[in-house]
């Protein structure tokens, strides 16, 4: 079925490679675009970028202390691989920036976290300073052929321990993501408090701009992962709709833990990541996924020590509690009742899916039967940082 995936690409724009008079143009548009919007209507900008500035930014609730993003109008700027044949050995991707101040534009080096299609429509967008470099968030927009038949799902359970957790069925491959971020987060929240009793504030900007930056990257990195072996494999992804984990009540320590894990901002880098892909994502609801048992379903005798391990009375199962949720959801994107156990799926289901941006459509996975895995504790595990 066909779809329109749409996603922002960050290119950081190399500005240390920049000549002083072109690095000048850019501060001084930057500049005037901020006194624009807070009402001087003299301010010498970009006349495009000016409509832009009306259309987009809210003039009323603009705080004094605050820098806003650059609008830039999609007819008034260009991207792309060599544009107008500049020399590649830097970098392989230019933007062309509308500034009032050179006739024409500046063209500027980018380096992109992501690939920018070649069939794609860049739409409008935007420019971000951070810490005093500047980064283009490029709207990209693409029709897409989505497939409506897979081999298997991917399930995904958000966690605290990890961010994400994913098992593959029927062949029940297990991956953990997210022990950097945890690293990341601990690292900036203890570093925020002393910069705080200090008073540092213009050094707290700077530190939350870095870790926002470094937690970025990861979760691309682990979307991207998880699309790329959903697209291996020809499996539907699968996840949870995370209102029963974010609605949790946890202690004070652990809902900070919980609260400060980004797993509303990788959903979101997942289902974009998967359109492009041509793969599809089914959103399920979360419910006694924790509490059953994947390999026999019971779910009145079964325990959960601390974060790590779950336990099943009835069967004898001592495995990881994210693997067990994340095996769940996987069962519950097949359309099944997780009470079931696993090796009692169908060889054939169609769930009904319910892509982001798409009408209703029913997909069909097929699990063969000389496929299903056999109801065994033992598992392929890989812990990705």
């Amino acid at each position: 079925m066909k779809q329109t995936a749409e996603k922002t690409v960050v290119a950081k724009i190399l500005t240390d490679d920049l000549t002083q008079s072109k690095l000048d143009a850019i501060n001084h548009e930057y500049e005037a675009f901020q006194r624009y919007i807070r009402g001087d209507e003299d301010a010498d900008l970009y006349s495009a970028t000016k409509q832009c500035a009306d259309a987009y930014v809210d003039t009323d609730n603009l705080r004094d202390d605050h820098d806003y993003p650059w609008f830039i109008r999609n007819d008034v700027f260009d991207v792309g691989v060599d544009v107008e044949q500049h020399d590649t050995d830097l970098t392989d991707w230019w933007l062309k920036l509308p500034v009032s101040q050179v006739w024409g534009g500046v063209n500027v080096p980018i380096q992109p976290h992501d690939e920018i299609p070649d069939e794609a429509d860049v739409k409008d967008s935007k420019i971000v300073r951070e810490g005093g470099d500047y980064y283009a968030h490029l709207t990209v927009r693409q029709e897409v052929e989505v497939s409506e038949e897979y081999d298997g799902v991917i399930g995904v359970d958000f966690g605290i321990r990890w961010v994400a957790t994913s098992v593959a069925l029927p062949s029940r491959n297990t991956e953990f993501y997210g022990r950097e971020i945890r690293r990341i987060r601990r690292h900036h929240h203890n570093l925020r408090t002393r910069l705080q009793e200090k008073g540092a504030y213009d050094t707290l900007q700077s530190v939350r701009a870095k870790e926002h930056r470094r937690v970025n990257d990861r979760l691309h990195k682990i979307s991207r992962a998880i699309v790329e072996e959903a697209k291996e494999r020809n499996a539907l992804i699968v996840v949870g709709n995370l209102e029963g984990i974010q609605n949790q009540d946890l202690g004070a320590e652990m809902n900070r833990r919980l609260h400060s894990m980004p797993h509303h901002t990788l959903k979101n880098y997942i289902g974009y990541k998967a359109t492009f892909a041509g793969i599809a994502v089914k959103s399920v609801n979360e419910y006694m996924t924790s509490q059953t048992c994947w390999r026999c379903g019971e779910q009145d005798t079964t325990t959960r020590k601390g974060q790590g391990r779950h336990l099943c009375h009835e069967c004898g199962l001592d495995d990881n509690a994210d693997k067990n949720g994340a095996t769940n959801i996987a069962k519950k994107g097949l359309g099944k009742d997780i009470a079931c156990p696993l090796s009692s799926l169908g060889a054939v289901c169609e769930p009904v899916l319910e892509p982001s941006g798409a009408d209703r459509a029913s997909t069909t996975v097929r699990l063969r039967a000389d496929l299903e895995a056999p109801a065994s504790t033992k598992r392929t595990v890989r812990r990705a940082k």
